[in-house]
């Protein structure tokens, strides 16, 4: 399956108009001006994606309290969600990540996946910096049948 993830990773670079492989982990990182990274690598199966990101740390406290309670309000989002959030306490870390089956994936459609992954990460990263959560129907935001705004 490996050489699947290759191909879907020349795909998508094709769609970035980058380079794009695995490094000798199995894994492809790539950083953002805003100074985020994503990380792209197959599970232990071999037969799912999985999108990697660290969000930032997250102050105790009151403001940690309201901002895991926002995450699990967007967790609780309905289907497509561009990720999930979860807190690695050891690392005092936001995390975002989410799983695609290999098998649906081609390079458009992940550059799409993508890309509503890292807004995901974004608007998070950006609550954090600012000290605030995001609302749950920013972080969640999912496409809406027709382009229809709410």
């Amino acid at each position: 399956m490996t050489d699947r993830f290759q191909q879907l990773l020349v795909e998508l670079g094709a769609v970035f108009h980058l380079p794009l492989s695995a490094d000798h982990f199995g894994a492809c990182s790539l950083r953002f001006p805003s100074k985020l990274v994503v990380q792209l690598q197959l599970d232990a199966s071999q037969e799912n994606l999985v999108l990697f990101s660290l969000i930032g740390p997250v102050a105790p406290g009151r403001f940690r309290e309201n901002m895991l309670r926002e995450a699990l309000k967007t967790n609780a989002a309905p289907d497509p969600r561009p990720g999930i959030l979860a807190y690695i306490a050891r690392l005092d870390q936001l995390v975002l990540f989410q799983s695609y089956p290999l098998l649906i994936l081609n390079g458009d459609r992940l550059s799409v996946l993508f890309g509503n992954f890292l807004d995901m990460a974004e608007l998070w990263s950006k609550a954090l910096q600012n000290g605030q959560a995001p609302p749950p129907s920013l972080g969640s935001s999912s496409p809406r049948p027709f382009g229809l705004r709410p």
